[in-house]
């Protein structure tokens, strides 16, 4: 998947140098912590933002993205319905409500149902880019109206672009993954982004037991103004993080590429339904999703492609931790959600998931892979069909 398809010599590398110098030390925030510095300020031009903030994973990272903007107690986070179970988690985390709302045909937040959430509690917009974009434009005017902080937890969508501007440079702040299923793979890690100072000072606070990082000060004699966690990034991780960056513009070339093929082959069968984009010029080429007719015709073309060796990405392989409508475990503990039958609050991103195939595209796929798995979708497309 993407990065994790390319660790070799160019990470060894980074690593070795790191541990050739005279002096190592792998804390976060003591002396020596250039790889994470270099790792930061590389990520951050990149991205063309003032800031970029490394942490432990994808998932502090939107924790630390939330902390920043000020989400606490009480506040109301509208979100989609569709998504890794990561949001929502942070959100509960730091005792905000999460809302999640209805998909529109895109798989994305849909603007009307944004509209239809807000109430006088709500305080932020969690739009999550699963690999392509959804109407930003329409979100960011949505939260601009209702005075909400709009927040892009773009870990699936490292290096996709709506109209031109990077996903996660749209909102106040955004926050990215390095897993393995990610764009670049660090084992762990993650990034937040932004342009807002306070929002960047604050995320860096929580991310280190609150420790304001005032200059000249001993770190024992640092003050705090807000309560935090250890979710710090290691420098091997930004050693290896930096050697991955430097390939994320083959990483998304050749995606692309492959995917373009992959759409071509198949895009003549009528009873597939391929996902429209907002913007498909800006979307990633990792992940190929479309839909069929019902749920059962989506286990059997599942199944389908199984038996010619292809697996599949979320869905339906591993929906349950990416739709709302089944995390009984974490919303059943908030009053709103207590005895409520999930299922029912969102009933058409249940059905489309449920009837959809979502497909991973590796970077490092060969001509003839992507011949056979074009004939498992044809074939598999007349089976159904």
């Amino acid at each position: 998947m993407a990065g994790a398809e390319l660790i070799g010599r160019e990470e060894l590398a980074e690593i070795q140098e790191l541990f050739s110098r005279e002096k190592v030390n792998l804390y976060r925030y003591g002396g020596g912590n250039y790889k994470t510095r270099e790792f930061e300020e590389k990520f951050a031009s990149w991205m063309g933002v003032k800031y970029a903030h490394a942490v432990s994973s994808g998932t502090a990272a939107i924790h630390c993205a939330l902390a920043g903007a000020g989400i606490g107690p009480g506040d109301e986070v509208i979100t989609t319905a569709w998504t890794f179970i990561a949001p929502v988690e942070a959100v509960s985390a730091l005792g905000a409500v999460p809302v999640p709302v209805e998909i529109d045909e895109t798989y994305h937040l849909d603007p009307s149902e944004i509209e239809k959430a807000v109430t006088s509690a709500t305080k932020a917009v969690v739009a999550i880019p699963m690999w392509a974009s959804p109407r930003m434009d329409e979100i960011a005017e949505i939260c601009r109206k209702n005075g909400l902080i709009l927040i892009e937890d773009a870990a699936q969508a490292l290096g996709a672009s709506y109209k031109g501007r990077k996903l996660g440079t749209i909102g106040s702040v955004g926050s990215f993954s390095f897993d393995a299923g990610k764009t670049l793979h660090t084992g762990e890690g993650g990034m937040i982004v932004t342009d807002d100072k306070d929002i960047y000072d604050r995320a860096a606070e929580f991310s280190d037991h609150g420790h304001m990082h005032l200059p000249g000060l001993p770190r024992g004699k640092d003050p705090r103004r807000a309560k935090g966690l250890n979710l710090r990034i290691s420098e091997v991780t930004s050693a290896i993080g930096i050697a991955q960056l430097s390939k994320i513009d083959m990483i998304l070339s050749k995606s692309k590429e492959n995917k373009r093929k992959i759409k071509d082959g198949i895009g003549h069968l009528g009873n597939i339904v391929m996902r429209p984009f907002s913007d498909e010029a800006g979307s990633q080429g990792d992940t190929l999703i479309f839909r069929l007719r019902d749920r059962e015709t989506a286990l059997r073309f599942e199944a389908h492609l199984m038996e010619h060796g292809f697996g599949t990405k979320i869905l339906p392989e591993a929906l349950d931790w990416h739709y709302a409508g089944v995390w009984g475990h974490l919303l059943g503990e908030i009053d709103r959600y207590r005895n409520v039958d999930l299922e029912s609050l969102w009933p058409k991103t249940g059905a489309m998931l449920r009837s959809s195939i979502c497909l991973n595209i590796p970077v490092l796929i060969d001509e003839r892979t992507i011949e056979n798995l074009i004939s498992a979708i044809i074939s598999g497309s007349e089976i159904t069909g």
